[in-house]
């Protein structure tokens, strides 16, 4: 199974960026091997920490803010940096050998 993004959102701003995010994902055509995970923590006062993760390994966060603009902008980068995390990977791998 490739592709998949789990959804561990806990308020609508969560399920806001998660949604856009898998939108920009698929718009891409990532479509990896790894599990993408998309988590909500709270954080200070009423604010959020979203996280997401690859294999347990925190790929990008940031503190949520209600604003449409942000969230957009946001998912644009976070989805940026699991292109850029998994090329990596993909390079690291060729690099070293398995036994």
């Amino acid at each position: 199974m490739r592709g998949i993004i789990t959804d561990d959102t806990k308020t609508k701003m969560g399920k806001d960026f998660y949604d856009r995010y898998y939108y920009k994902y698929n718009d891409i055509g990532i479509n990896a091997d790894k599990i993408v995970t998309i988590g909500e923590e709270y954080s200070f006062a009423r604010n959020t920490a979203i996280t997401v993760s690859i294999d347990n390994e925190v790929i990008y966060e940031f503190l949520a803010r209600p604003d449409d603009e942000f969230l957009d902008a946001v998912a644009e980068e976070s989805v940026n940096a699991t292109f850029t995390y998994l090329k990596e990977k993909e390079k690291e791998r060729k690099y070293f050998t398995q036994y």
